[in-house]
């Protein structure tokens, strides 16, 4: 390691060594080092490398073992290995003047490595250095005469030295330089402060502790649902009834170590049941609600309605030794008892569920025995009930109690997905249209898995052509200047029958005389029963109309008039108030002459 391209940084790490173990390491991220890798000078660490004495390993430049490690954060080994392992958090060397903390048990041994292409030098309180070894081809390092400092007596490539805590010591603080004139006996002399770690000693490990902050707890809706990650629940809203529902806990100690010891207790209200193992059979479940376990790190919780013909809640409490762990609330869907029809459209006569944009189609729900609306398997279309004007129809997304993205059928339109929106819960249904204009009623039913009962629901299905005649009018004969007219455009296929839902206006087609509409036409605008309407501001007066031109089999263009006013008082106006002005005085002086001749 050329001396001469050296940077100044320092790093620190915990060693368990003689049952010690490292708890935990907070620092300022700069680098990562990839194994093998040496540490620029100016810096001070935590060896990844150690005996199971503690002995401060250093080896020829390059070799193995050495000081200067890599990144994560290894799982504490026993205290009988030799080489036993921390690794650093991703990049954990200080920036310079900053300080880090770490907490270790207070029986173990601190091993530092320190690198410097100037002097370097540390200074211990809350223990003793008692171990030294340097880099092959190193300069060595001298420990000060009371054994808490250390400097290294020459420009140097890395020195390890091992910390034991004082008898009785709550904390051990390290602080390192780099300059030309410390010493052991002023170690911080005309230095440059490189950084300073305090590492608070703990008394016991606590390694079957539960930690809630890194220990992730969600609701999973599979026992075979891949490992969380995070404590973030899985939408329940699609899961229908006679499923369970599960909650996986990834246990972790304060040192973010799988949890090896303790005892897990669960339970839950409404007379729900539980049971864990990953794959826990709903047999297993104690009719108590409350179920034990000794965890491994990853365990899964099964939790069971106590029933699933109705819907109910549940509160699950899960503790470990004792502890929260977590509170969860959930529902668990009955089945279904009747099919509710939310809405329909139009389709267009001769037309598939495929079709662009002129499939006719249903929303629906299902709803449980209370009203409630559930998720459910898809309903299907009743054959027996398909006419002339509906000859068929599927289920192109099914109910659900979560938000829904897009319709997941490659036979659907994504015309008509977009008319209807998405990110719904309620189930939708498609309908192919026949040829024959008209309005018709068909079934759809659903047969619940667990009671395997039969529901049906009639749909009114209307399917209709596109645009033969049509007319237009407006919500009044006159307006003022600025006010705002309804103008309705009634379409009908050539066999009267209203236009299908999904018949658009084209752009352009409406001219307003007088005024102007409120909105543009995107010609992407359709009729719901044959109705369209439309908004104009009157900004003129005068007798106008209004024009429509679309495209109809027989009607190609339709008018209505109307007449728009400035609110100003013509010159009839005010002469027709003179005459009846005239007229009261003249009715008013004849009164006064009858009564004076009395």
């Amino acid at each position: 390691m050329s001396i001469k391209t050296l940077r100044k940084r320092i790093a620190l790490v915990a060693v368990s060594a003689l049952g010690a173990g490292l708890m935990s390491v907070v620092a300022a991220p700069v680098a990562n080092a990839a194994a093998g890798d040496h540490l620029d000078a100016g810096a001070i660490w935590l060896s990844t490398t150690n005996s199971a004495t503690g002995s401060a390993v250093v080896t020829n430049a390059g070799g193995a073992p050495d000081l200067d490690r890599s990144v994560g954060f290894l799982a504490l080994t026993s205290a009988a290995a030799a080489g036993a392992q921390v690794v650093l958090n991703s990049g954990s060397y200080l920036i310079a003047g900053t300080t880090g903390t770490a907490v270790a048990l207070n029986t173990g041994r601190l091993t530092f490595g320190l690198s410097n292409n100037e002097l370097a030098s540390a200074s211990v309180t809350g223990g003793t250095i008692t171990q030294v070894s340097t880099e092959t081809g190193g300069s060595a390092a001298v420990v000060g005469a009371n054994g808490n400092t250390i400097v290294t007596s020459a420009n140097t490539k890395e020195v390890g030295f091992v910390v034991t805590p004082n008898a009785g010591a709550t904390s051990v603080t390290v602080s390192a330089w780099e300059g030309t004139a410390m010493t052991a006996a002023s170690p911080s002399n005309g230095g440059t402060l490189l950084g300073t770690w305090v590492i608070t000693l703990a008394s016991s490990a606590a390694t079957g502790t539960f930690s809630a902050a890194l220990s992730p707890v969600a609701i999973t809706t599979s026992a075979t649902a891949a490992q969380i990650t995070q404590s973030v629940d899985a939408s329940t809203g699609g899961i229908t009834a006679g499923n369970p529902l599960f909650i996986q806990v990834i246990g972790r100690n304060p040192y973010n170590q799988a949890l090896a010891s303790g005892t897990y207790v669960a339970s839950a209200t409404n007379g729900a049941t539980v049971a864990w193992g990953n794959a826990a059979a709903a047999t297993a479940a104690g009719s108590l609600s409350v179920a034990t376990v000794t965890p491994d790190g990853t365990d899964q919780l099964r939790i069971d309605p106590a029933s699933s013909l109705t819907t109910s809640t549940t509160t699950v409490t899960i503790t470990h030794n004792g502890e929260p762990v977590a509170t969860k609330t959930l529902t668990f869907y009955g089945e279904a008892k009747t099919i509710t029809i939310e809405s329909v459209k139009s389709g267009r006569t001769g037309t598939t569920i495929a079709a662009q944009n002129a499939t006719a189609y249903a929303v629906y729900s299902y709803r449980d025995s209370a009203g409630n609306k559930v998720p459910g398997a898809a309903a299907t279309f009743s054959s027996l009930s398909a006419t002339g004007i509906v000859s068929t129809g599927k289920s192109v997304r099914s109910p659900s109690r979560s938000a829904q993205a897009a319709i997941a059928d490659a036979d659907f339109d994504n015309a008509v997905e977009t008319l209807i929106g998405a990110g719904g819960t309620d189930g939708v249904f498609a309908f192919s249209c026949g040829t024959t204009s008209g309005t018709t009623t068909v079934s759809i039913s659903h047969t619940n898995a667990i009671s395997l009962a039969t529901i049906t629901a009639p749909v009114t299905i209307a399917c209709n052509g596109g645009i033969g005649t049509y007319t237009v009018s407006t919500d009044k004969a006159s307006y003022k200047v600025g006010e705002i007219a309804t103008i309705t455009i009634d379409a009908k296929d050539t066999s009267g029958n209203p236009v299908s839902d999904n018949t658009t206006i084209a752009a352009g087609s409406v001219s307003v005389g007088g005024g102007s509409l409120t909105a543009t036409i995107a010609g992407t605008e359709v009729f719901t029963a044959g109705k369209r309407t439309l908004q104009a501001q009157m900004t003129t007066a005068g007798t106008f109309n209004t024009v429509v031109t679309l495209a109809g089999a027989v009607t190609s263009t339709a008018t209505t008039g109307y007449s728009v006013t400035d609110g100003a008082v013509s010159n009839a106006e005010v002469l027709s108030a003179i005459v009846k002005l005239i007229a009261s005085i003249n009715k008013q002086i004849k009164a006064l002459q009858k009564s004076l001749r009395r």
